[in-house]
């Protein structure tokens, strides 16, 4: 996106309401493939077939297939960013550790949702690639701020050591859920109900925070 919200296409124009269109079916198509076959098996010729066009015109739009990927994972950003309302509660009070459930359940349909191009994401992220490392901050510091301030307070009232940096432990918070998320069914296997994992993920996460 421009500062001005205009959607350009790949060689910088803006992109008028039918072009617009056009580009978002084929995000559509591409995150589609990509839960479907997973990014090894991605191809732009099966991204345009799914929208009954050509290659020529995936390239009007994005370069690559990762500058499809780094859209979507802009579009994931957009939804996770209202999340940080959760930490805009009061999580100290009787209902904290509730408060602190309703954050995990919420950030778990956020990644339901996006399940695919997260994985992809942080995947792409954690090999080096300097786009989608921005990518992932840039999804990541609003909630980690905001998660940040609630250690700081934990920490003025005695309740967290000041030895807890709060900006790592608040990525620390991000990095616990981001890992179990993908392996929900593997931990299920393992003996660990589903209510178990979240309930768990809740109590590390409102502790983690509070103090309490």
């Amino acid at each position: 996106m421009t500062p001005k919200n205009k959607i350009l296409g790949a060689d910088g124009r803006v992109l008028g309401s039918r072009a617009e269109s056009t580009r978002a079916r084929l995000l559509e198509a591409t995150s589609k493939l990509l839960a479907e076959q997973g990014v090894l098996e991605l191809k732009i010729v099966d991204i345009t077939r799914e929208v009954g066009s050509s290659p020529a015109t995936f390239y009007q739009y994005f370069v690559d297939v990762d500058a499809a990927l780094l859209a979507l994972a802009e579009e994931a950003t957009r939804d996770e960013l209202p999340l940080v309302v959760h930490f805009e509660t009061d999580w100290e009070a009787d209902d904290g550790v509730q408060r602190a459930r309703e954050f995990v359940e919420s950030y778990t349909r956020f990644w339901d949702d996006h399940n695919a191009v997260l994985r992809v994401r942080n995947l792409k992220a954690e090999e080096g690639n300097p786009a989608f490392r921005e990518s992932r901050s840039t999804a990541h510091l609003l909630m980690i701020d905001a998660m940040s301030k609630m250690v700081e307070r934990a920490q003025a009232a005695g309740r967290l050591p000041e030895s807890i940096n709060p900006f790592v432990a608040s990525t620390a918070v991000i990095a616990i859920m981001e890992r179990l998320l993908p392996y929900r069914n593997e931990i299920l296997r393992r003996g660990a109900s589903l209510d178990a994992q979240r309930d768990t993920v809740v109590e590390l996460v409102h502790r983690a925070l509070t103090g309490r």
